[in-house]
């Protein structure tokens, strides 16, 4: 199957957990929007006056976003050999599927995974193995018309996981698998015209994964390996800057930003399980971005690393 050698090399590759747990907020009555995230293939939402709840049920969704306007977000279903894109409306009603899979003969079948929004709402790149021997990075309209492979020039890149799309729609930050090395975030020009170059934005003996774009599009947060640990750093969108915002000596995936961007979210593995903790971040007057003491969203949850967060309005 070729998407499991994929998962293979994935940096720190996760499983969810399969216990019913609670969920408890811990200075986190300020906190706005939405984080969407999955356990034990559900999609759940947490937000500051209901806390963590079901969104969807059926045990085989996983990697929601939000769209933009908070209003739907896409997701994938994961068949027996294949994965589909879906999105549906904010209280998980009304299902339109945007990718179709699922083939009578075993070898067409095609994985598509991903799903992230354009700023405007209008596009969705998602990464797919469709004529590939490994997954790479594809783009279709938000109906799911046009869908279409992306070049990314300059890089030699094997295959594409997580990403993220900047905030003024110019580029999106992808994890790249790079062998016989680790993954790494490179950035990939939207540019029409084809002349835009990609590059590598990261280079941590360890590798890099899991970008996400502050609001603003000044920082870009992503998780790097620090020793045996996994930590959350975030570097300006040049690649300088690199600043380490945990410090747990933990495994952590998966940051998102808050709609107002003085927070980020993150996945962190406690006793063998994954929950969601908080920071808050700011600049100081030196520009330098500084983090608060995590505080701890979720407990006994159990979540799904590998499908992450989406923060939304």
């Amino acid at each position: 199957m070729r998407l499991a050698r994929t998962l293979s090399l994935v940096l720190l590759a996760v499983a969810s957990a399969i216990a019913v747990g609670s969920a408890r907020a811990d200075n986190t009555s300020a906190l706005p929007g939405r984080i969407l995230f999955v356990k034990d293939g559900d999609l759940w939402v947490w937000d500051a006056s209901l806390g963590a709840h079901p969104l969807a049920t059926g045990g085989t969704f996983g990697q929601p976003s939000w769209a933009p306007d908070g209003a739907s977000l896409a997701y994938v279903y994961r068949g027996t050999n294949f994965s589909d894109i879906f999105i549906t409306d904010d209280q998980g009603q009304n299902q339109t599927r945007l990718t179709t899979s699922q083939s009578r003969i075993l070898d067409n079948e095609d994985w598509n995974l991903r799903p992230t929004w354009s700023p405007d709402g209008q596009q969705i790149a998602f990464v797919s193995d469709h004529n590939s021997a490994m997954p790479t990075l594809w783009l279709m309209q938000a109906d799911g018309t046009g869908q279409h492979p992306l070049t990314m020039p300059g890089l030699q890149a094997e295959s594409i996981d997580s990403m993220s799309w900047s905030p003024d729609g110019s580029q999106l930050a992808v994890t790249m698998f790079n062998e016989p090395g680790p993954t790494q975030i490179a950035l990939v020009p939207m540019d029409r015209t084809g002349r835009a170059q990609s590059q590598v934005l990261t280079d941590l003996p360890g590798g890099a994964l899991d970008p996400a774009w502050s609001p603003d599009g000044s920082w870009l947060a992503f998780a790097g390996r620090d020793g045996y640990a996994v930590e959350i750093y975030a570097a300006l969108p040049d690649g300088t800057s690199t600043q380490r915002l945990t410090s747990a000596g933990l495994m952590a995936r998966s940051p998102v930003w808050s709609p107002d961007g003085h927070h980020v979210a993150y996945l962190i593995n406690q006793g063998g399980y994954f929950e969601i903790s908080t920071i808050d971040v700011q600049a100081d007057a030196s520009g330098t971005l500084v983090a608060s003491a995590p505080h701890q969203l979720s407990q006994d949850l159990h979540l799904d690393a590998t499908s992450g967060l989406s923060w939304g309005t």
